[in-house]
């Protein structure tokens, strides 16, 4: 358990450190291919968005983790579900910051996928709140019903 706790708190720094980077660099994820300004700028701003409730769910992980919580399993869940759901734009996002350049299907796949992010990382900020809450059976409760 103490390996899944080092690899929360570091999840967190990493989503910290990513979330700092993002409001500079956001803006050219996907500059290259589409020159359109109001799609760039969506994609910027569910870039630091997705990264901002990333970090608040790392943060819940590590207080379930703390407190044996019983929504534990479903936070990972959760988190591998946004994972899974931002691929593309947070792979485009770390190329950025890593100062590679972005390929034409990596720029696709960021635009194909981002409505999809946008709606995960709601979901999951719906989740993180009911989970920071008094509400853990309730949290619990609700995230089984998504997997029906």
């Amino acid at each position: 358990m103490m390996g899944k706790t080092k690899k929360r708190m570091l999840a967190g720094v990493v989503a910290l450190a990513a979330l700092v980077t993002t409001v500079s660099g956001a803006n050219s994820l996907v500059w290259p291919m589409l020159m359109d300004g109001k799609i760039e700028d969506r994609v910027a701003t569910i870039f630091t968005y997705q990264n901002q409730v990333s970090a608040a769910l790392a943060q819940s992980i590590v207080e379930a983790e703390a407190d044996e919580l019983a929504v534990l399993d479903a936070l990972y869940a959760v988190e591998e579900q946004l994972n899974e759901a931002c691929a593309p734009l947070q792979e485009a996002g770390r190329r950025h910051i890593d100062g590679e350049t972005l390929g034409g299907l990596l720029q696709i796949a960021v635009f194909n996928t981002m409505e999809e992010c946008e709606a995960k990382t709601d979901e999951v900020a719906y989740y993180v709140r009911l989970a920071r809450g008094n509400s853990a059976e309730t949290f619990a409760r609700l995230f089984a019903a998504t997997l029906d």
